[in-house]
């Protein structure tokens, strides 16, 4: 079957494979704990803000950059000294790049974040009017993501999809934090207000999707209220960062930019 998301003005329509699913009448999120609970944009559930101080972003996109270059020498392929996050595509060919995206797929430690963590947290704290960690002692939640989007690849990103399908990212709230190459023809779509909607209201495959091909690990929404899903792209770039709740419907952020990658932050924040 295919399934469409429309995006701002843009529809796009993917072949989907997978058994299609609803949950029961319950609001996931009014069970759990509520990090919106506390903020003033609780009903849009996100917000986008300035991030950091220019001195502390600075080194985060060299030190991500200096990783992201050693990560392609160590699958093989070379880097120069032009070599940019946005200019990603240009130093590497599909089969490179599968093997990149295996070797970022789990995060890496708090520790080998370019600054102090707890910078990050604090900031994403003041925000939440709660203090929250990405580093909780004694949990597994001790990571932090990138993701890399070519421009014109519809298999860089992950389906449209609430990220509390999967247990043990619930009770969260998510960053997005770009680094190169976001803007409204590239950023991460969200479906304001979704976090509200009824499991019910939702239908979506039961496990990970499998779209033109490509399995996800998450399960893909393929209607809301009976209807595609008509996302947004907020606008943000380099330096501002969205705080969105993972209980809201988010991704499809297909890369329509001619030649530009965008690479994002992806962290994830639990209360102390």
């Amino acid at each position: 079957m295919n399934v469409s998301y429309q995006i701002d003005d843009e529809v796009i329509t993917l072949e989907l494979d997978g058994d299609v699913v609803s949950g029961g009448n319950e609001v996931l999120l009014a069970k759990d704990i509520d990090l919106l609970a506390k903020t003033d944009w609780k009903e849009s559930g996100y917000t986008i803000v300035p991030f950091l101080k220019d001195e502390d972003f600075a080194k985060v996109k060299a030190g991500i950059t200096k990783l992201i270059a050693g990560i392609i020498e160590s699958c093989g392929g070379k880097v120069d000294d032009k070599f940019t996050l946005a200019r990603y595509h240009l130093y590497v060919d599909d089969a490179l790049h599968l093997e990149v995206a295996k070797a970022i797929k789990d995060g890496w430690l708090v520790s080998e974040f370019p600054i102090d963590m707890q910078i990050v947290n604090d900031r994403m704290s003041e925000l939440l009017n709660e203090k929250v960690c990405t580093d909780l002692k004694g949990s597994k939640y001790d990571s932090f993501f990138l993701r890399i989007v070519r421009p014109k690849r519809y298999t860089d990103n992950n389906p449209p999809h609430r990220d509390v399908w999967l247990d043990r990212l619930r009770h969260a709230m998510n960053i997005y934090a770009p680094l190169s190459g976001s803007n409204k023809n590239s950023a991460l779509p969200i479906l304001p207000g979704s976090q509200y909607l009824m499991e019910s209201e939702i239908q979506r495959t039961a496990d990970g999707a499998q779209l033109n091909g490509t399995q996800y690990t998450v399960p893909c929404v393929v209607s809301v209220k009976g209807e595609i899903p008509k996302m947004i792209r907020p606008s943000l770039t380099e330096n501002e960062v969205m705080l969105f709740t993972p209980y809201m419907v988010h991704g499809g952020g297909y890369n329509l930019n001619e030649d530009e990658t965008r690479t994002s932050l992806e962290v994830r924040f639990w209360k102390v």
